[in-house]
C-alpha cells in the first residue's frame, strides 16, 4: 500500500511539472514584437493657395505649386506589447523636391488686365508621425486597431524666374531669368491623427497592412515675395481638416528580415489669414485657402523581432 502511494505521488509530481511547462510554453509567447526599418518613397503632389479680400467674397490672386516631385528616405517603427494589444508606431522622413512650376495668376478687379506668370521651382520636404493605439480584434492571422497621434508635415517652395503667360505688361515683362529668386513658402501642417490600423497574412510569407487616419490640422505658414520688400515676410495660418491613407505589401525573407512595397495619399485643407498687418509696409488681414496634397509608392526593408 506504501509502495503504491509514492508511485502515486511520483506520478501527480511529473504531470504538474510537465502541465506547467506546456501552459507557460502557450501562454508565453513574444512579449513584445518590435520592427523597425528603412525606406524609399518617391511621391509627387500639388499645393494652391487662394487668396481674398478681406470680406472673403472676391478672389484677388491664385498661387498653385504643381509637379511637386520628391525623393525622400524615412526611418520607421512599430511595436506590439502582445498580451494587451497596445501598439506604438511612427517614421520619420525628408527629401527633396526635385522639380516643379508655380503659376501666380492675379484677377479682377485688383488686377488689370489679368495676370498668369509661370516660374520653376525647387524646395524640400520633412514629416514625423507617431501613433498610439489598441488592437481591439487581435488573432494570429488578422488584427485592426484604433489609434490616436500627431503629424509634422512642412514643405518649402523656392521659385525662380518669372514669365507673363498671359496679356498683363507690366508683371513680369519682359520675363525675369530663372537665376534670380521670386517667392519662397515655408508650411508646416500641424495634425492630430484619428484612425485605423490593420493587418492580415495573406500566406506564410505574405502580408498585408495599413492604416487610414482622419486630420484635424492647423497651418504655420510664412509667405516671401523676395521682390516686393514691403509684404516680406508674410505669416499665414489657418485650421482645417484632411486624411493620410496608406497600404504596404510585405514578403517575409527570413524570420528576421522583410521587404515590401506600398503607397500612401496624403491631403489637408485649411481655411485661414494672410497677415499684411504683420508685413514690413502693414497692410490688413485677408481671407485665404490652402490645400496641399502628396501621393506616390515606397519600397521598404525592415528587421522583426518577437
Amino acid at each position: 500500500m506504501r509502495q503504491l502511494f509514492l508511485t502515486y505521488v511520483a506520478l501527480c509530481g511529473l504531470t504538474a511539472t510537465a502541465t506547467a511547462a506546456d501552459v507557460l510554453a502557450i501562454a508565453d509567447p513574444a512579449l513584445v514584437s518590435f520592427e523597425g526599418g528603412l525606406r524609399y518613397w518617391y511621391s509627387t503632389g500639388e499645393a494652391s493657395k487662394d487668396l481674398y479680400d478681406s470680406s472673403g467674397t472676391l478672389r484677388v490672386s491664385r498661387l498653385t505649386y504643381d509637379r511637386l516631385d520628391a525623393h525622400s528616405g524615412e526611418v520607421f517603427f512599430n511595436a506590439t506589447h502582445n498580451p494587451t494589444g497596445i501598439f506604438v508606431k511612427g517614421l520619420l522622413g525628408a527629401g527633396g523636391i526635385a522639380e516643379g512650376s508655380l503659376v501666380d495668376e492675379d484677377f479682377l478687379p485688383y488686377t488689370n488686365p489679368y495676370s498668369n506668370t509661370s516660374s520653376d521651382h525647387r524646395g524640400d520636404i520633412t514629416y514625423f508621425i507617431t501613433d498610439l493605439g489598441y488592437y481591439f480584434w487581435n488573432t494570429p492571422r488578422r488584427r485592426i486597431g484604433a489609434f490616436v497621434g500627431y503629424n509634422f508635415w512642412n514643405e518649402r517652395y523656392n521659385a525662380a524666374g518669372c514669365a507673363q503667360q498671359a496679356t498683363n505688361p507690366w508683371i513680369c515683362a519682359p520675363a525675369i531669368p530663372t537665376n534670380v529668386g521670386i517667392i519662397s513658402q515655408d508650411n508646416d501642417w500641424h495634425s492630430l491623427r484619428l484612425g485605423l490600423a490593420g493587418q492580415t497574412q495573406l500566406t506564410e510569407r505574405l502580408s498585408l497592412s495599413g492604416d487610414v487616419a482622419f486630420l484635424f490640422t492647423r497651418l504655420d505658414g510664412k509667405d516671401r515675395h523676395l521682390l516686393r520688400p514691403k509684404i516680406n515676410p508674410m505669416p499665414e495660418n489657418g485650421d482645417g481638416h484632411g486624411v493620410q491613407l496608406e497600404a504596404v505589401l510585405n514578403y517575409k525573407v527570413t524570420d528576421l528580415f522583410n521587404i515590401g512595397v506600398g503607397a500612401r495619399y496624403w491631403r489637408v485643407a485649411a481655411d485661414g489669414t494672410a497677415h499684411f498687418d504683420e508685413t514690413p509696409g502693414g497692410g490688413i488681414p485677408q481671407v485665404e485657402d490652402w490645400q496641399a496634397e502628396r501621393y506616390g509608392m515606397f519600397v521598404q526593408a525592415n528587421i522583426k523581432f518577437n
